[in-house]
Order: C-alpha cells, then sequence, then structure tokens
C-alpha cells in the first residue's frame, strides 16, 4: 500500500514534469543572426516527454529509481504539450486516455518566460507553479529541470527533476 501511494505521488510530479521547461541551445535572442527566438522555439509545435528522472534516485523496496519515465503508464507517455504564443498551454490526451472520461484537450495551464530566457515558469490551478531551468532548446528537443525538497518516507531531501521532450 505504501509502494501504491509513493507510486503515485511520484506520478503525480511526473505529470507536473510534463509541463515542463526549455533552454535555447547555442542561440541567443539578442543576436540577431539567430533565426528563431527562444520563445519560437517553445512555442513551435507540440511537445512529448520522451524522458524524466529524478536525483537522486527514490528506494522503493530495495530498488532505486531515477527514470521517471520508464515508470510512466502508456496513457501518460503518449501525452502532448503545446505553448502556445499566448502564454497559455494546451495539453492533449494523446492517442490513449488514463481516464475516458478526461477531455482530449485542456487549456488550463500558463506559462511565462523569464526576461533572460534562461527559464520558464508553468502554472496549473490548484497546483505550485514550477519554474524550470531550460538546459536545451532547439528545433526539435527541449530539456529542462527543477529543484525541490520532497520527504518521501527517509527525511526530506533536494532532489532535481529533469525532463527531456521532442517535437511531434
Amino acid at each position: 500500500m505504501k509502494n501504491t501511494i509513493l507510486k503515485s505521488g511520484i506520478l503525480l510530479i511526473a505529470m507536473a514534469l510534463v509541463f515542463a521547461g526549455c533552454k535555447k541551445d547555442e542561440n541567443d535572442d539578442d543576436n540577431p543572426q539567430n533565426s528563431k527566438t527562444t520563445s519560437e522555439y517553445l512555442t513551435g509545435g507540440y511537445w512529448k516527454v520522451t524522458a524524466m528522472s529524478i536525483d537522486p534516485g527514490i528506494g522503493f523496496g530495495g530498488v532505486v529509481i531515477t527514470d521517471f519515465y520508464s515508470q510512466m503508464p502508456p496513457c501518460v507517455k503518449d501525452d502532448l504539450v503545446k505553448f502556445n504564443s499566448d502564454g497559455s498551454i494546451t495539453d492533449d490526451e494523446g492517442a490513449t486516455k488514463c481516464d475516458v472520461n478526461d477531455p482530449q484537450t485542456s487549456n488550463d495551464g500558463t506559462w511565462v518566460l523569464s526576461q533572460d530566457n534562461q527559464s520558464v515558469t508553468v502554472d496549473y490551478p490548484d497546483e505550485d507553479a514550477i519554474t524550470f531551468t531550460i538546459i536545451d532548446l532547439n528545433d526539435s528537443t527541449f530539456k529542462g529541470s527543477y529543484t525541490a525538497i520532497e520527504d518521501f518516507g527517509s527525511g526530506p531531501l533536494t532532489y532535481t527533476y529533469t525532463i527531456t521532450m521532442t517535437k511531434q
């Protein structure tokens, strides 16, 4: 039972990461030679999570989990997210839904890019806003991370969550 509750908590955190951050590649918005801004890369289409990790790992029955993605059900792995140019987020359930009663798409999240283009803050109703440090962003991939103090049963620790998404 405790493992089920803990796995459910991790899944909720993992789902929050789906609405994650990104970073421009070596391009810089201040460089006129670049064809796209950080915002244009981010808003350029739908993204799908392809990797998700936590460091340090979390122990489950003697096994340490660092790869969240491998623990996600298929109905979450096919979800899509789109960062709209108006600051809203469109979430799409993908081909399979975890709950058939969920709408196929929703637009209840918002995002804001920092002035220095180094982080993105994602906010959903009834959730704490998460600010992701942008690690990488280009036409096909973006990667972001954030830290949080969590207590998964062995006392509070600082964890780093990292997500990678690919353009669909």
